[in-house]
């Protein structure tokens, strides 16, 4: 295809993504829902079956719409594919840090443990103590740790019951997840560990309870100590012990903060 042809296609594409989202809310179709197909946009809008095609395509890249063969485009799940290759790109190309990503989830960590422990059913209870069993035997085994550890902050996710909670969370964790597995490698992070399992249990209990105040505290101290050894590796190990994040005299800010 001619460049000129490419310049003169992609508007069209962008006017038919347009189009869809706003059918999609005009006719409040909900998640599941078929939504036209090629031939009838193509007529409707006056372009190509090609221009169409083109548009769903970026469209199920999105995770916007659904596509197999042989049945009718329909609405997707929301999911983090595209939040996290937004995510990724800003840290690929340096518009953004490791430590700038991990104060947004950090922020996002902090009001979920909150309202988990607000919202909570018993099957999170026992999904989160399950977890924290799973890290407890898995000390040694960096691995198991950390799939545990991811575990866990998915479970406090769902429990929030707010999805976005759990989409948001998900696709930052996605984006950090070299970065958390190396700084875990870490043999300074070894005789860190079992305080570290010791916060994810207070924080279990806090939900446990319905303790928001003490949930949002202990998963603010658990972040300033993750901190410590995957984004400060720079700098000399911190406690983290419970309270042992209100001892801290300063968080490093990044730059541009």
């Amino acid at each position: 295809m001619q460049t000129g042809q490419r310049a003169r296609r992609e508007p069209l594409a962008d006017k038919v993504v347009a189009y869809l989202l706003d059918y999609t809310r005009r006719h409040r179709l909900a998640c599941g829902a078929p939504v036209p197909s090629e031939a009838s946009v193509s007529s409707t809008l006056n372009v190509s079956r090609g221009v169409v095609r083109e548009a769903y395509r970026s469209l199920k890249g999105a995770g916007i719409l659904d596509i197999a063969n042989g049945r009718a485009p329909r609405l997707g799940r929301i999911d983090r594919r595209a939040v996290t290759a937004v995510l990724q790109h800003a840290l690929a190309t340096q518009q953004a840090t490791a430590a700038q990503i991990l104060d947004v989830r950090r922020a996002l960590e902090v009001r979920a443990a909150e309202l988990a422990a607000v919202n909570r059913a018993d099957a999170d209870v026992r999904a989160l103590e399950r977890e924290v069993e799973a890290m407890r035997r898995a000390l040694s085994q960096r691995r198991r740790f950390v799939d545990a550890d991811i575990r866990f902050h998915e479970v406090i996710g769902r429990a929030t019951g707010n999805p976005l909670y759990d989409l948001l969370s998900r696709a930052l964790r996605d984006v950090l997840s070299v970065t958390i597995r190396t700084g875990f490698d870490s043999p300074r992070s070894i005789p860190l560990r079992g305080a570290v399992v010791r916060l994810h249990a207070g924080i279990a209990g806090a939900i446990a309870a319905r303790r928001p105040a003490e949930a949002r505290r202990l998963m603010q101290e658990h972040f300033d100590a993750v901190r410590t050894f995957i984004i400060d590796a720079d700098e000399p190990p911190l406690s983290v012990e419970p309270g042992a994040g209100r001892r801290r005299a300063r968080i490093r800010r990044s730059a541009s903060g």
